[in-house]
């Protein structure tokens, strides 16, 4: 074995030697800062208070791994979707697949299922979102992402087998105040959007924000002459709070998103060239992508006496969306396809929660959702004016009816000053039946399972918190695409170590984890190109094991200048495939083996203007895209960059995306024509631009 193979397969021992070296590093900034009193108020970092837990808490005193990306970092980092804010968070990646509405995403080592449920609870203002086509929208008005890591099915639920991502958006405002936001960049992208907030009356108050996103593309198709990854979307958000008595509190919340774009640009590329970004999109069509989404929820908010807080939360969402591509990829005038999604759901959550008076804490609640996924596809001969003219047998057509429930509850209780434990319990449930009208069949069942969550804390100063976790999570089954074939729960059991300390004088904030993970029946996604169309399936492996560790890092070192960092590793090993020996030992798809990232920001006084800098740098690790890991992306580094100047009420700013110019793929399709030979979708390159604020 080379030193090379040693040091890999010891990849937990490199993990946690690193996070041992970066503590110390931020121990000893804690030691060496100037221990000016005067200055502890003013260099401290800020508390800050989340609802990951459903209600309002410091993060610092939460048992969880959790990054929270605040509205201060969404303006420097120039945060606009959700693949910006994942770039900031350890051990999370979020890619384009091939169209908008579809993004590949992985958290510790678990990764989305075409068709099927996310690896994470995605939970926008306490609304659970039903479906990854309503996730990848312009991030508009955004107050903080909170990003939870490790199995989260107490409170959010199936599908939080990995974490749960809760955004909160921006609320009304007691005095009327508005922005308008411009910017411009390459591939004549420009962005348009107002925010307009203030009362109504005494007692009711509103938030409206417009936008409108377009951009000629980056990415070439050389077959058509034209790029492959046009944009034209327009959103508008709007929010009302009433205060309709003392203690009843109504929030009305809606969004509308039209858009079309480009895509599945893929590239056929071979084993060998995988990583060969010479080899250009070039089919005889543009891929192109029509979106229809809105979304609309009601909270109340009704309070007992000060103590006890009753919650209703109702959500429609809605999605239809069309989408028609090169079928052979090529400049062939051969074969095309089309894809018609369409999303319809119910949701309605009634929980109760105590008042944070006392030792104990606790929250209990129930859950129903209500869902129906349309799904046609045609595969056939290139007809005129982007049509199917032939259309072969072996086209979907895929209705899938599922309702679910769940009651949930958790319970914190302090035994004194320094021990806490938190338990929680939820049962779900979901109903499934799908109609398969190519085969004529409509296999129906029912995925339930029991989630658990313990966490015990201890205090060991006013500073430092270190937590033990044991947690359950599931994704429920369902039947594959195409074939109608069953696949099982997904579950997961997580072991995780924890600690959390503030140092020198609160201006170091460093958080350490170690996670274990058995995982059972894991669902994987892979699909296959006949002269029938494009076969999709998913499977289940039988046993797989992640071993992780985390390391996020904040530091003031002076009043101007704050540096940020974290380091995540995630090692997935798969212990059983199928019972027969195959593919054991392997690593799971589509996990990058580690990530980390680094930024520093400088704020400064020029003249009586505000100048702020910030420059961040991301490595990404190995990530294998097949069972056999024969198919591997290498490392890659990615630099982004945010120079502003401007005052109170008004900036301009600069902005550099992928300024290193690497490129990787975001979606692969392998041995989908046979062994060696895949489908590639590129990333996007550099991208420059400028901006312009205007607060009023």
């Amino acid at each position: 074995m080379s030193f090379q193979e040693a040091l890999m397969a010891k990849r937990p021992f490199i993990a946690l030697l690193r996070m041992s070296t970066s503590a110390v590093f931020a121990m000893l900034i804690g030691m060496t800062v100037p221990r000016d009193v005067s200055a502890q108020t003013e260099l401290a970092i800020d508390e800050v208070v989340v609802t990951a837990r459903k209600r309002d808490e410091s993060l610092s005193d939460i048992p969880d791994s959790i990054t929270v990306v605040g509205s201060q970092v969404i303006e420097t980092a120039n945060v606009s979707t959700i693949r910006d804010f994942a770039d900031l968070t350890p051990n999370l990646t979020i890619i384009d697949q091939l169209r908008p509405g579809t993004q590949t995403m992985t958290i510790r080592g678990m990764t989305t299922v075409q068709n099927g449920e996310l690896p994470v609870a995605f939970v926008v203002d306490g609304v659970n979102v039903p479906s990854m086509n309503f996730i990848n929208q312009e991030l508009v008005d955004i107050d903080r992402v909170e990003i939870l890591r490790g199995p989260q099915g107490t409170l959010y639920g199936r599908g939080a087998v990995g974490g749960a991502i809760n955004i909160v958006t921006k609320k009304p405002t007691d005095e009327l105040e508005g922005r308008l936001r411009l910017t411009y960049a390459e591939g004549n992208a420009l962005f348009v959007g107002g925010t307009i907030s203030g009362p109504m009356s005494d007692t009711a108050r509103f938030r409206l924000s417009v936008s409108h996103r377009t951009e000629d593309g980056l990415i070439d198709n050389v077959g058509a002459g034209t790029e492959a990854d046009f944009f034209d979307e327009t959103s508008i958000q709007g929010r009302l709070e009433f205060q309709a008595s003392d203690a009843l509190t109504l929030e009305i919340r809606g969004r509308y998103l039209q858009g079309e774009a480009g895509g599945i640009y893929l590239v056929p590329v071979t084993t060998a060239r995988i990583d060969d970004f010479s080899i250009p999109v070039s089919a005889n069509l543009n891929g192109e992508d029509e979106r229809d989404t809105w979304t609309f929820s009601v909270k109340a908010d009704y309070v007992f006496d000060n103590r006890l807080r009753l919650t209703s939360i109702t959500g429609l969402h809605n999605t239809e969306s069309f989408w028609f591509g090169d079928g052979d990829f090529s400049t062939a005038q051969t074969f095309a396809q089309d894809w018609t999604i369409d999303v319809y759901s119910y949701n309605q959550e009634l929980r109760i929660t105590s008042d944070d008076a006392g030792s104990t804490r606790w929250i209990g609640g129930l859950f129903f959702q209500e869902r129906e996924d349309t799904e046609f596809t045609n595969f056939g001969t290139e007809g005129p004016n982007r049509t199917i003219g032939l259309a072969f047998p072996g086209g979907a057509r895929e209705i899938r009816d599922r309702r679910s429930w769940a009651v949930f509850a958790q319970v914190d209780h302090d035994f004194n000053d320094r021990f806490t434990l938190s338990a929680g319990w939820r049962f779900d449930e979901e109903d499934n039946r799908t109609y398969f009208g190519q085969l004529g069949i409509s296999p129906e069942d029912s995925f339930s399972e029991w989630q658990r969550k313990v966490s015990l804390s201890y205090n060991w100063s006013d500073d430092v918190i270190g937590y033990l976790t044991v947690s359950r999570g599931f994704r429920p089954g369902g039947f594959s695409n195409t074939s109608g074939v069953l696949y099982e729960n997904e579950v997961s059991n997580n072991l995780e170590l924890g600690v959390k300390a503030s140092l020198a004088d609160s201006r170091v904030q460093l958080n350490l984890a170690m996670f274990h993970i058995d995982y059972q029946d894991q669902q994987l996604f892979f699909s296959r190109v006949t002269n029938a169309g494009v076969q999709r399936f998913i499977i289940n492996v039988a046993e797989t094991t992640n071993i992780g560790a985390e390391i996020e890092l904040a530091a003031r070192i002076t009043k101007n200048f704050r540096l940020n960092a974290s380091y995540g590793s995630t090692n997935t090993e798969i212990d059983d495939f199928d019972g027969t020996g195959q593919f054991d030992g392997n690593d799971t798809p589509q996990v990058n083996d580690f990530s980390f990232n680094l930024a520093a920001e400088y704020t400064n006084q020029i003249g009586n203007l505000d100048f702020t800098g910030r420059l961040d740098y991301e490595r990404r690790g190995e990530v294998d895209w097949d069972l056999a890991n024969r198919v591997t992306t290498p490392e890659k580094d990615y630099v982004n960059l945010y120079l502003s100047i401007g005052n109170h009420d008004w900036n301009v700013f600069a902005f550099g995306r992928n300024l290193l110019d690497q490129q990787q793929p975001t979606a692969i399709g392998t041995d989908v024509f046979g062994p060696g030979n895949h489908l590639r979708t590129p990333s996007r390159p550099r991208q420059v631009g400028i901006g312009f604020n205007r607060s009023f």
